[in-house]
């Protein structure tokens, strides 16, 4: 598939967002429309980064080996082979740019593979995890910085063929946003997400309890509490619109 530089990713501008280069000028002014709107964007996926780089390395202490990543972007800031080198990481994304460009820097690693999926096409991404795991089906999956852009519908399919597929005592962690729709500032917000980069899809606790069944929630807190640095986050970050970022843990019973 060709790249096309015409118009802006997501990761890429994730990847220009937490200081990085793999991105295109049309990214980049995305990410300047995006932050007049919501200048506390790189706060958020700051923490959604800390947040990963914690979960592999409790991970790699819980001796899981198989690591199934959704909507990885660019792995070259600290991601899952680097917090957990003893693990095989089977890495996802839908964009040609990142694919290609994440299978140059992971060129020569064993332990990890890159498919080129949309975390939508589940069936896909199963069948590649069934070989690149050798059939291992017990894994953790990482969610983190994906939920909010996938509608209701297409992540309780995606949560359900997971579940129906991984065996027991599978892991999850994701991560979702949340802001007060009934601020009328809001909808604006959404709205520049929209016409820059793509559609936002907030929930609240309760909401993706439901989503995410029939795996089981154990825990859910803001990102800054799961890292205990909630003095990184101001009231200003939360865009007068009460915004917050959840971690979530999952498990997949017997």
């Amino acid at each position: 598939m060709a790249i096309d530089n015409s118009k802006p990713s997501v990761g890429r501008i994730y990847d220009y967002v937490l200081g990085g280069h793999h991105n295109f000028e049309v990214d980049r002014e995305a990410a300047r429309q995006i932050l007049k709107a919501a200048p506390s964007y790189p706060t958020w996926a700051r923490l959604n980064r800390w947040f990963l780089q914690m979960i592999g390395g409790r991970w790699a202490a819980e001796a899981q080996r198989n690591i199934l990543d959704l909507g990885s972007g660019l792995p070259t800031q600290g991601h899952f082979h680097e917090c957990a080198p003893d693990s095989l990481v089977l890495y996802t994304d839908y964009d040609p740019m990142t694919v290609a460009y994440a299978r140059e820097v992971l060129e020569g690693n064993p332990s990890t593979s890159y498919l080129q999926a949309d975390a939508r096409d589940i069936t896909t991404i199963l069948a590649a995890a069934d070989q690149f795991f050798g059939g291992q089906r017990k894994i953790a999956v990482g969610c983190i910085g994906v939920a909010y852009f996938v509608d209701d519908a297409d992540l309780a399919r995606i949560m359900q063929e997971l579940h129906d597929w991984a065996a027991p005592g599978s892991v999850m962690a994701l991560s979702f946003g949340y802001i007060d729709m009934t601020n009328p500032r809001a909808p604006e917000m959404l709205d520049m997400y929209k016409r820059n980069a793509t559609t936002i899809y907030i929930r609240d606790e309760v909401q993706m309890r439901q989503l995410v069944a029939p795996w089981q929630m154990q825990e859910c807190r803001p990102l800054a509490a799961w890292l205990e640095v909630e003095h990184l986050v101001q009231e200003s970050d939360r865009e007068g619109v009460n915004g917050e970022m959840y971690g979530v843990l999952l498990t997949r019973g017997g």
